[in-house]
């Protein structure tokens, strides 16, 4: 055993804040595992219930318990926990989640077996603070986690075009993944694990367990911080205009083609200055409620590329595009006018607003709304 405490294969970190009801669940679900060589690293993050309390009850050797004297916020706790953490992999587990038995060995197989996968999540069920399990016609988002493998090119289209769907706390990662990183961006609140994955993806695989290993906890009275609010609407956009300006840099031509070359607008053999190009009319592609975030970026790379002599002659040469054509595009695309709430918006947000309150009611509208779009 104490090999293993000081030689662990997986550091398992829990950011733990304010979840006395259920950090013990959490605990719990980690020391229970069929898969052994781990350690447990606990970060309290001021806890203002009895949540400290209820960690320090556990003595199991393989738990380190480290708590602030003062809240810091989700992302410092997390990547202070990354850095001080022991092991070759790493899994995360919010303190208000918990694991089935075998999810540690399952991944921890993946990762043993393939060396070239950085990153492997799984599926996940939710349920409800009393622990009833929430099914899609309760939850709208039941099934967001459920996804197939996909190559790295393929993945990037799915996060352009559809945004997240990997599970947070059911990741095992290669702490030399994060190592490649900057960890954790403390300048983001609701995406900050979304932007991790556009960055991993463009050097390395993952892989998806497709069974529920993973049970998340819905709260109520949108107490989760990726609850559906309106200010989390909001910072939502503005970290998604963050994520996809940059949404294409350092991606390799190879990646880049994998995923969206059927969408380019030339077809065959294409240069660098063209795949700059298509990666600028890319964001003009777009066609969802946020469409206006991607197509402000597409504005913003088209006049870039325009004004520098090299690919304003691939645009007027391999895409008979000017500045006439870039006239007509800042003619028709009106930021405020998209971004902005009209009255009749007013009402509906605030109706969305209340029905938030009731979860299994705003998701069965949900799920209605969508059924007659189609």
């Amino acid at each position: 055993m104490e090999n293993i405490l000081d030689n662990p294969k997986i550091t398992v970190i829990i950011p733990s804040y304010n979840h006395s009801n259920f950090i013990g669940a959490a605990i719990n679900s980690v020391l229970n595992q069929t898969y052994e060589h781990f350690e447990l690293l606990i970060v309290d993050d001021a806890s203002p219930d009895n949540s400290v309390e209820i960690i320090e009850q556990f003595k199991d050797k393989r738990i380190r318990f480290i708590k602030f004297e003062e809240n810091k916020g989700a992302v410092y706790t997390l990547n202070y926990a990354i850095n001080n953490s022991r092991g070759e992999y790493i899994a995360l587990l919010n303190s208000d989640d918990y694991w089935e038995k075998d999810k540690l060995r399952l991944q921890a197989e993946v990762l043993e077996c393939h060396k070239h996968i950085g990153a492997v999540f799984t599926d996940a069920k939710f349920i409800d603070e009393s622990g009833t399990v929430l099914s899609k016609k309760d939850y709208f988002w039941a099934d967001t986690f459920e996804q197939e493998n996909r190559t790295k090119g393929k993945w990037l289209r799915r996060f352009f075009f559809e945004l997240n769907c990997l599970c947070h706390p059911s990741i095992l990662i290669r702490k030399s993944i994060y190592e490649k990183t900057n960890l954790y961006d403390s300048t983001f609140r609701q995406l900050p694990d979304f932007k991790m994955w556009t960055e991993i993806l463009k050097f390395t695989e993952i892989h998806i367990i497709q069974k529920k290993l993973v049970v998340f906890r819905i709260l109520s009275n949108n107490k989760n911080t990726s609850a559906n609010t309106a200010a989390n609407r909001i910072r939502n956009k503005n970290e998604i205009y963050l994520i996809m300006s940059n949404f294409f840099e350092s991606m390799d031509k190879e990646t880049f083609i994998d995923g969206f070359s059927d969408l380019f607008t030339k077809k065959g053999e294409l240069t660098d200055d063209e795949l700059l190009c298509e990666k600028a009319f890319m964001y003009l592609k777009t066609s969802f409620e946020i469409s206006f975030i991607y197509k402000l970026i597409g504005i913003e790379k088209l006049h870039k590329l325009i004004n520098n002599e090299s690919t304003r002659k691939v645009l007027n040469e391999s895409y008979h595009y000017d500045e006439n054509s870039f006239f007509e595009l800042t003619g028709t695309l009106d930021i405020v006018e998209s971004s902005q709430n009209t009255i009749p918006q007013a009402i509906v947000d605030n109706t969305r607003k209340q029905l938030e309150q009731n979860t299994r009611l705003y998701s069965f509208i949900r799920v209605l709304y969508q059924k007659i779009k189609k």
